[in-house]
């Protein structure tokens, strides 16, 4: 593997933990802690008490669609010499995800300004719910994403093995949540219990791969100057 691919990997290594991180903050600390479901008037309580907190999260989102979008072409390139076809369809579905996501975060914003201007509670919930329900759909695509990334890796000569099946291993849990999350919506409690379950592997796949991929340039560079 040539300098520049070990570049890319490198960058989509670090993107990727940089993704992790914003997403923790945007929705796990600020949106996870101030929407809550079903509680429209104590969310828009929340928001209004904290919005430029909330701004401040939908910002980050901005990042993190930022991220996605040079995660799938340094990827691409990345994996274009083990297969240049299945790489670039494995990219596209990862950018068709990135439009879904950045619909779904013009809701959040479209939230804050009714919020800002005293807008209805019902139609600042309705444009929390579209973001939310948007966003969810969308990571079926992401999934497929994960699931391309995992079949380029087993082909690979370089990336082990071991990689391509966690990464198959989590694409298939987040098509299997966030497809049910849309086709069941009455068994939204299984559904919540299945992607406790299913969370650690879903994260291992995509973030191990990230911290291999950082690893392996390391590693490359340091044995090419011994």
């Amino acid at each position: 593997m040539n300098y520049v691919q070990q570049t890319n990997g490198l960058i989509a290594g670090v993107s990727l933990l940089l993704m992790a991180v914003a997403a923790a903050f945007s929705f796990g600390y600020v949106y996870s802690g101030m929407v809550i479901p079903d509680q429209d008037t104590l969310t828009v309580e929340n928001i209004t008490n904290a919005t430029g907190l909330f701004l401040a999260g939908a910002w980050v989102w901005i990042l993190v669609l930022i991220l996605d979008v040079v995660v799938a072409i340094v990827l691409y390139r990345y994996f274009k010499p083990v297969h240049p076809s299945l790489s670039a369809v494995t990219s596209g579905i990862r950018m068709v995800y990135s439009a879904f996501l950045g619909f779904a975060i013009s809701h959040l914003f479209t939230a804050i300004d009714q919020v800002t201007s005293g807008g209805d509670i019902s139609v600042i919930g309705a444009s929390l719910q579209s973001f939310e329900r948007i966003w969810s759909g969308s990571l079926t695509l992401f999934g497929l994403h994960l699931m391309g990334l995992g079949l380029l890796s087993l082909r690979s000569d370089v990336v082990p093995r071991m990689w391509g099946w966690l990464l198959m291993v989590a694409g298939t849990g987040y098509i299997a949540v966030h497809g049910a999350k849309v086709l069941l919506p009455s068994m939204k409690e299984v559904v919540h219990q299945a992607e406790m379950i299913l969370s650690l592997p879903m994260a291992l796949g995509e973030l191990g791969f990230a911290i291999w991929l950082i690893y392996a340039f390391i590693r490359s560079n340091l044995t090419s100057r011994s």
